[in-house]
């Protein structure tokens, strides 16, 4: 079994004849122009021969990433799991659709068998196996699972494989939280660095427990190019590695660990072309992608009239969550303010009334506890398009900026969630089906007793202050 890294998500697997490549993404950015691939991939195998085979692990833009298929011939077939539905857009672009059952091996050549399993959240992971050598291609599938979904794929996977010969892990941190918050006396670089370190942590645990051969982290080959999180490239990229990490942690385990770069190659357990990660500098990175740093912070206009459109749209949607948003005990005033737009879109909670009204420019800021700035059509995606709310909230599509810590310690941009979005159904209560007060007693029993997982997207939690 012969193993490249392309970039980011992308490795191409080669055995017994069969050529299988996962999650392309390199002709362009993705989630608009907010996500930018970095360090350049290592085309040239792909350049020698196409793929039989591609697979997508989940509808996420950097791994299903439409402009980079197009580049392939519609003779490449695509494996997906038919647990998730990114089956029929990936038909639409002229593919051929090979839809696999969760933890069902396919043989889909002489003595290859590939195995696509669900984790949560829509996420998959692969197996590949030839008889001789185990890959198995974990993408984003477990390091932001919980820890049950961990427990049981870990487990899975062990009880089937054994001990695999090579795990690809990601290790990447959603790029929107906290990096996105802007809170007064944050400490920026510190914050970042924090967060990072929990997934690089969950990395090193999840890669102790499979106990592979070969271990590589992959699948956060990505920059920020926008004028607003353009420091955090260096903040996030150039802290602690996934692989320090597990050497600190494990330092006897017989895994080797390798924090590659495009045009790594290993094949039957012999490096061939070792390439390895590099740290990043944002001033060569303003250098070398000079063009698309224009590209990132081209904004345009829009009128009142477009924007009232969209304040229509979030008013539908307070009707559709409204039993959701008055779980939430507390008033609040929010501002979304649209970058070169004519207006902004308030949404204020008092008591038992939540109203959404435009508001021209100029507008005093400092009025609200929370003022989301995102772009005009990013919002219009969100609202308008199935999965459009990924733009903002998977993606960087704007920045929050809290009045205070004491606003923030309110977790306020969780209020925005269920209404920037298409939404046609009422979300789930916060607390499940169960009453109040019994997820209440639920959360207090964990605590004592050890057993409360942290929560990724509260803004206290991963925020470091400047002392």
């Amino acid at each position: 079994m012969k193993i490249s890294f392309i970039g980011h998500a992308a490795i191409l697997v080669e055995t017994r004849g069969v050529r299988i490549l996962s999650d392309p993404w390199w002709q362009g950015p993705c989630f608009g122009v907010q996500w930018w691939i970095y360090p350049q991939p290592w085309l040239q195998p792909l350049n020698e021969a196409k793929p039989d085979f591609i697979y997508i692990s989940h509808g996420h833009s950097d791994h299903f990433h439409p402009g980079t298929l197009r580049r392939f011939p519609n003779t490449v077939k695509i494996l997906v799991s038919s647990a998730i539905d990114i089956g029929a857009p990936l038909a639409e672009l002229g593919f051929e659709v090979v839809a696999l059952p969760p933890k069902e091996p396919r043989e889909i050549a002489p003595g290859v068998k590939v195995e696509i399993t669900p984790t949560s959240s829509g996420d998959t992971l692969m197996v590949i196996s030839d008889g001789q050598e185990v890959c198995v291609n974990l993408n984003d599938a477990l390091h932001t699972a919980p820890v049950n979904v961990q427990d049981g794929t870990v487990q899975h996977l062990l009880g089937r494989y054994g001990h695999a010969n090579y795990v690809f892990c990601g290790y990447g941190t959603a790029s929107n939280f906290p990096n996105c918050h802007e809170i007064p006396g944050k400490d920026n670089h510190a914050t970042a660095s924090h967060r990072q370190a929990q997934f690089n942590a969950m990395w090193a645990s999840i890669i102790n427990r499979l106990q592979p051969r070969w271990a590589f982290p992959f699948a956060a080959d990505v920059v920020f190019l926008q004028d607003e999180l353009f420091w955090s490239n260096e903040s996030i990229r150039n802290c602690e590695r996934p692989v320090d990490k597990f050497r600190a942690l494990f330092p006897t385990s017989r895994t080797e660990v390798y924090d590659l770069a495009p045009g790594f190659i290993i094949e039957n357990g012999i490096v061939l072309r070792k390439r390895e990660f590099q740290p990043l500098s944002n001033a060569h990175l303003r250098e070398t992608k000079a063009t698309d740093i224009v590209i990132a912070n081209r904004t345009s206009e829009s009128t009142l009239s477009e924007i009232e459109k969209l304040a229509k749209l979030i008013r539908h949607n307070v009707i559709i969550c409204q039993k959701y948003l008055f779980e939430h005990s507390g008033n609040y005033s929010i501002l979304i303010s649209l970058t070169g737009g004519a207006a902004g879109i308030e949404i204020v909670k008092v008591g038992s009334s939540i109203t959404v009204t435009t508001v021209q420019e100029p507008i005093e800021r400092n009025h609200y506890e929370l003022v989301f700035t995102t772009r005009f059509s990013y919002l219009r995606r969100a609202l308008t398009t199935p999965y459009g709310y990924e733009i903002i909230f998977v993606g960087s599509g704007g920045i929050w900026s809290y009045r205070n810590s004491a606003a923030a310690a309110r977790n306020l941009h969780r209020e925005l969630t269920p209404l920037l979005r298409q939404a046609d159904t009422p979300p789930l209560s916060r607390f499940g089906t169960q009453p109040v007060w019994l997820f209440y007693v639920k959360q207090a029993i964990k605590r004592v007793i050890g057993r409360s997982e942290p929560d990724l997207y509260d803004l206290m939690a991963w925020t470091v202050f400047r002392e």
